[in-house]
């Protein structure tokens, strides 16, 4: 009995030696993972996409105005916004004023607030009102001679391509009714522009006002 049980112990410890034997192998062939710790390549990927721009903004036409513009960047890509239609375009295409931009960034930081709106530099109407973009003026207003966005509580109906001309009206420009970064209805913005003036809602002249 003894040699029998010595015998069961030796094969045992025979069968527990050969399961670790093969165990060794499997692990010796299985695929080694990248160590990128010993180049630092994984540690300065992360480092590149946590780096965050610090210091003065110098301002040129070919800058990437996104970098702090995100929001008007994103917009390029939104199909809901006016924006999109012109992704295809620099931002300098209809931001063609250079000197003013440049006097607007005068100072600016990284990581400075961006405003929300232009306020030391304004978008040249020509910007769209030529021969690539939108034709001139005459064209646009001809396109929206039936438009009846601008309908007062009277009932009169005006082309926002053809307001008549008087002095309060020359301050209104495309961007007064277009939003382009953002997706607030032209229905919306352009009402808005009128009620500035018109806060009544009524478009004929000396109704309210001697």
């Amino acid at each position: 009995m003894a040699h029998a049980s010595l015998r069961k112990i030796a094969l045992a410890s025979a069968v527990a030696g050969a399961i670790a034997l093969m165990s060794l192998g499997t692990v010796g062939c299985a695929p080694k993972t990248a160590d990128l710790s010993e180049t630092g390549t994984d540690s300065q990927t992360e480092a590149n996409e946590g780096a965050v721009m610090t210091g003065d903004f110098t301002f040129s036409a070919d800058a990437d105005c996104a970098t702090c513009h995100s929001t008007e960047g994103d917009s390029l890509n939104d199909a809901t916004m006016p924006a999109a239609n012109h992704a295809t375009q620099e931002c300098t295409t209809c931001h063609s004023d250079i000197d003013g931009l440049t006097t607007a960034h005068d100072g600016v930081q990284f990581g400075d607030k961006t405003p929300k709106r232009l306020k030391k530099t304004a978008i040249d109407d020509t910007a769209c009102f030529n021969s690539a973009c939108h034709g001139s003026q005459e064209d646009l207003a001809a396109k929206t001679e039936a438009c009846a966005i601008l309908t007062d509580t009277n009932g009169t109906v005006v082309n926002p391509h053809a307001l008549p001309e008087n002095e309060d009206h020359t301050t209104v420009d495309c961007g007064s009714c277009h939003s382009m970064h953002s997706d607030d209805a032209i229905d919306d913005t352009a009402k808005k522009a009128c009620k500035g003036c018109h806060h009544m809602d009524v478009y004929e002249c000396n109704t309210c006002h001697e």
